[in-house]
This record gives C-alpha cells, sequence and structure tokens, in this order.
C-alpha cells in the first residue's frame, strides 16, 4: 500500500529525475562546448557522459510512469557515480569544481522524493564522493567545504519543503492520504489503466452509525475509531492500493488491477475481519471512457444500496 510521501509524489518521481539528469547533462556539455582553460583538454568521456545523462533524462521524463521505484534509486546511485567521472575528467579545478554542483541534484532529488533516513544516506554518499573527488582534482580545502556546507543546506530546506507539501495529502488523524491525495492517485491511475487497458476497481466504506458514536462517547471515541479502522486495513490491503479517509467517517480503496468482482472479494474479506466495527461498502469498477467523478458516484451509489439493504455489507455496483 502507497503511503502519503508515495502518493503525492508517484506523478511526478520520473519527471524529476529525468529533468535533473538532463540538467546535468547540459552543465556538462557546457563545459565540452567552451572548452578547458588548463593544462588537461576536454575529454571525450565528458561528452558521451553528457549525451548519456540528456538522452535518459528525457527517456524518464516520458516513461519514468512505467518503471517501479527502485529503479529509481538506482538512478540517483548511479547518476552519483557519474557525476563523480565528470568532475574528475574535467579539464581544470575551475571545471571540477563548477560541475561538482551537480552533486547538489542527488540532494534534490533524494530528499523530495525518498524517505528521510534514504534521503540522508544518499546525501552522505554525495558529500563523501565530492569531496574525495575535488581533493583528488587539485582544488583546494577551502571550495570543497564550501560547497558541502552549500549542498547540504539545500538538503535540508528540500527535506522540509517536501514534508510540508506532502502533508497537504495527508490525513493528519490516521496518517492516511487524505481526499486530495486520494483523488490525485485515482487521477494518475484512471490514466494508466486506459492506457494499457487494466482494470480498476473504487470501494467507499461508512462507518455504520459514526454519528450517535461521536454523540454518546464524544469525538474522541469517535477519533480512536477512526484510527482503530485505518490500522486494521492497512496491512490487509494489497500492496499497489491506495487507502485513503476520504472525510469523515468515510474511507475510499483505490484497487489497480481489480476487476468489480475481484474488488469485491478484497474488500470484503477487510470488513469481515475489521471486528466489532461495523461497515458499509460500495466498490465500483471503472468503465472504458468513464470519468473520475462518474466512477466515484457509481461507487456513492453503491455504497448507498449497502446501507438501505441493512448496513454492515458489501455491494457491487451493477447496471440495473
Amino acid at each position: 500500500m502507497r503511503n502519503g510521501l508515495e502518493v503525492a509524489t508517484a506523478r511526478i518521481i520520473g519527471p524529476v529525475i529525468g529533468s535533473l539528469y538532463v540538467a546535468g547533462g547540459l552543465a556538462v556539455l557546457a563545459v565540452v562546448g567552451f572548452g578547458g582553460i588548463g593544462e588537461r583538454s576536454v575529454s571525450p568521456l565528458l561528452t558521451a557522459i553528457g549525451l548519456i545523462a540528456m538522452l535518459a533524462g528525457a527517456g524518464v521524463v516520458r516513461w519514468g510512469h512505467h518503471l517501479p521505484r527502485p529503479v529509481f534509486h538506482l538512478m540517483v546511485f548511479l547518476g552519483t557515480g557519474l557525476i563523480s567521472a565528470v568532475v574528475y575528467a574535467a579539464p581544470d579545478p575551475a571545471s571540477s569544481v563548477a560541475l561538482a554542483g551537480i552533486y547538489s541534484f542527488v540532494a534534490v532529488a533524494a530528499f523530495f522524493l525518498f524517505t528521510l533516513p534514504v534521503a540522508s544516506a544518499y546525501l552522505g554518499l554525495a558529500l563523501a564522493a565530492c569531496t574525495g573527488v575535488l581533493l583528488l582534482s587539485g582544488v583546494s580545502t577551502g571550495p570543497v567545504v564550501a560547497l558541502a556546507v552549500v549542498m547540504a543546506a539545500i538538503g535540508l530546506v528540500v527535506a522540509t519543503l517536501a514534508r510540508r507539501a506532502s502533508a497537504a495529502s495527508l490525513d493528519g488523524l490516521t496518517g492516511l492520504a487524505n481526499r486530495r491525495g486520494f483523488d490525485d492517485a485515482l487521477e494518475e491511475t484512471v490514466r494508466v489503466a486506459v492506457r494499457t487497458g487494466t482494470d480498476l476497481s473504487v470501494a467507499l466504506v461508512d462507518i455504520d452509525h459514526f454519528k450517535s458514536i461521536n454523540d454518546q462517547h464524544g469525538h474522541a471515541a469517535g477519533d480512536e475509531l477512526l484510527r482503530t479502522v485505518a490500522d486494521e486495513w492497512l496491512p490487509r490491503v494489497p500492496r499497489v492500493s491506495v487507502l485513503a479517509r476520504h472525510g469523515g467517517d468515510e474511507f475510499a480503496l483505490l484497487l489497480p488491477a481489480h476487476a468489480g468482482p475481484a474488488a469485491l472479494a478484497v474488500v470484503e474479506q477487510l470488513r469481515v475481519a475489521c471486528t466489532g466495527v461495523p461497515l458499509s461498502i460500495g466498490v465500483a469498477q471503472h468503465e472504458p471512457g468513464e470519468p473520475t467523478s462518474q466512477l466515484m458516484r457509481r461507487a456513492d451509489s453503491a455504497l448507498y444500496r449497502a446501507k438501505a439493504a441493512g448496513r454492515a455489507r458489501t455491494v457491487l455496483y451493477e447496471d440495473g
């Protein structure tokens, strides 16, 4: 199950890393185009790496949504190695320092797209590589330290901004995606489903008699019940799904690669597993050419039927 941060970044991870690769390649080719001013001539290696980075980046921008997340971890790791190669192959110390600025892209990508511990590890790797390669290239200690401080500051600022941005798609009570995060994930998943021809279903979940719980026991009891449902479902939902608090006592579950009957079976198992909490659930399968708003209306209609039939049950929307 994708968490809130993954929901917030799923659509942009490819364009972000791809754009950084393109920008890095352009920076390398700029050094090649203007030539060196020191003792060494411009290495053909710089030209090759610059062109490869640009082509790879353009490909990731265009087709990155097809790539699994581990590929982007590999790209950040390999990017650090490529930057080290171009810094060492630079024609003079001034060019080495200029190209070492590309290490800051590692900090941007890592803290914007990955968890804090993983991003910190990538930053540490980039700082170590930057320091070692620049010293080997004959750059004095002062510029090396200054560049390291700048990279660390960039990482800190990007981490803060990324967490604040992701918080806009998170529900503060349950830690799940909120309605905004769910809607973003739904739009993207529908585009992928239409392009690939795969199935997609949505489930809307209501806690039965939630208002009476709030009225009789207070809002703290209601909040605890919402957290209980989230905690019960999180370990059980399919890995590719998105679970969100859609508002009030309503949850939403996005199930890529699930046709209606398969989604019905999944959520019915989840409903039964959540013992002691009566739930009504409506399920709808995405139809070709259908806008997301209509899909959600059909899921809501199925939810209404579940309540009208006596609550504590799961209903799949079917025409007629």
